[in-house]
């Protein structure tokens, strides 16, 4: 997929952009708390507890790629209508220009 093909396309924006600041979010702020390990809830002397951290790094992706993909859609919307208004006008006066 080309990257051109994802920033003109608003329904493919939207969910590359939630995909990839998900991922990004997930796993910084799971191995923060990990590393932090507050309560001693992640490890402990017999080793990791994998299903916390997976449901630490489940409760970080999932609202962020859904907040994510819909905010990054959104302004992908707006921001295409009014870069298309904003021509429609620099055109619209060009041609006023050049008939005088």
């Amino acid at each position: 997929m080309k990257i051109r093909t994802v920033v003109d396309k608003f329904w493919l924006f939207g969910p590359v952009s939630g995909i990839a600041c998900a991922v990004l979010t997930t796993a910084l702020f799971t191995a923060m708390d990990w590393a932090r390990n507050s309560a001693g809830i992640f490890r402990d002397s017999s080793g990791t507890d994998w299903s916390i951290v997976y449901d630490t790094a489940a409760s970080w992706f999932v609202p962020t790629l859904v907040y994510v993909t819909i905010l990054a859609g959104l302004g992908h919307l707006v921001t295409g209508g009014l870069v298309s208004v904003y021509r429609k006008q620099i055109s619209k006066t060009d041609g006023e220009s050049g008939s005088q």
